[in-house]
């Protein structure tokens, strides 16, 4: 196999642009770096160390809001059963996140609470002070950014010191790492309940800040996560009335796309310089992992979605939903149950004019790795109807 193209330029910013990681607690952040034996390359040096005087801010203003409103929270219970978008990464989650999130009767985990998770009830003020440090747009995608914007919780969940596979993405070169948190029906019961008590509090502090802003209005808090798709057991278990939105791509576009979004994202947050081909020990390339992370994700999921009742999961194609956004959303409505979308057409109409102008990346996939796409990821094409060339 060739080798992978060199580390792209997009995902080099400033050290004084804000990352989604900034918001990681002390000893979140303490943990994950002896977890990777301090691997850190010396070029990244400066952003480990802005990360680590950072993390104590966020620790302090963390313990301030636990102090405030830790009992608040923990009687914020989910009565009302979350919706799960599912779907592999730039399969365009963020896309009908954003859609769905324009529906009052909805909550969506914004960027702020996910990247500030220990702390944005006390603190959201001084990040809006420090909102000039955003990103204009994602450095993956030019999809726009925001304090407001909806986010996915597996972010909050590393912030708050919780194992995820993104630390694959913040240690590239250690990849895969945290992949036991992908499936994690594998994982001790010492280790899964930790897991899951931090998902949970993390909603009960945005249901929190919803029934603060809307106290005579029960929200469905309306969730994206690619790294869920591998987790319905789990989630029906904490959530038994919980419903799901799964999002396909054609697998070209998924596999040039994941690869685009890697190198950027090692070079955004990642504290290594990246090896982008086999890892010295015998890790695997960039083409590898993205390949085995795809099969991992979908390891348990068609006999888990096979489980849930009829009205309980929506699937939904990317190309149609590009295509007919409305009309695709209110289909999505009617098959999980959720009402008429005619409250919300108008709110719909304004989104999708603002984004008009937006054009996705045209990337290029080159015969090589279709074959090694059609070879892996057959089963993909076959069950989602997608044509091999």
């Amino acid at each position: 196999m060739s080798a992978v193209a060199p580390l792209m330029q997009e995902g080099k910013h400033s050290l004084f642009t804000f990352r989604l990681f900034h918001g990681i607690t002390a000893s979140g952040w303490g943990r994950l770096l002896a977890q990777h034996r301090y691997a850190i390359s010396p070029s990244r040096l400066p952003l480990v160390l802005q990360i680590s005087a950072i993390s104590v801010v966020n620790s302090t203003l963390g313990s301030i809001q636990n102090l405030v409103f830790s009992d608040r929270i923990a009687a914020s219970t989910i009565d009302v059963p979350p919706i799960f978008i599912l779907g592999h990464w730039r399969t365009g989650t963020t896309y009908l996140h954003e859609l769905i999130a324009l529906d009052d009767a909805f909550a969506a985990p914004t960027t702020l609470e996910c990247v500030a998770p220990s702390q944005f009830l006390v603190a959201g003020w001084l990040a809006r002070i420090l909102s000039f440090m955003l990103p204009e747009k994602r450095p993956m995608d030019d999809m726009l950014v925001g304090l407001d914007r909806p986010q996915e919780d597996e972010t909050a969940l590393v912030n708050l010191g919780f194992r995820s596979p993104l630390e694959s993405v913040i240690f590239p070169n250690h990849r895969p790492a945290g992949n036991q948190f992908l499936n994690i029906i594998d994982l001790s019961p010492d280790q899964l309940e930790p897991w899951k008590a931090g998902l949970r509090r993390f909603l009960q502090s945005v249901n929190f800040r919803c029934r603060r802003e809307m106290p005579d209005r029960a929200r469905r808090i309306i969730s994206k996560s690619p790294q869920h798709t591998a987790r319905i057991r789990t989630l029906c278990e904490m959530f038994p009335s919980a419903q799901f939105i799964h999002m396909v791509r054609h697998p070209y576009e998924v596999f040039a796309s994941t690869m685009r979004l890697m190198r950027v994202m090692f070079g955004f947050v990642g504290v290594q310089k990246p090896v982008l081909g086999p890892l010295p020990g015998g890790g695997p390339s960039l083409e590898e992992y993205v390949i085995d992370t795809m099969d991992l994700l979908y390891r348990d999921f068609f006999a888990e979605t096979a489980m849930l009742a009829p009205g309980r999961l929506s699937q939904v194609r990317y190309e149609d939903l590009v295509l007919r956004p409305i009309d695709e959303v209110g289909r999505i409505y009617r098959e999980l149950g959720l009402g008429s979308i005619e409250p919300m057409r108008p709110k719909l109409e304004a989104y999708l004019a603002s984004i008009k102008e937006y054009r996705p990346n045209r990337l290029h996939i080159s015969d090589e790795h279709k074959a090694l796409v059609n070879r892996r990821w057959r089963w993909y094409l076959h069950r989602f109807g997608y044509q091999a060339s």
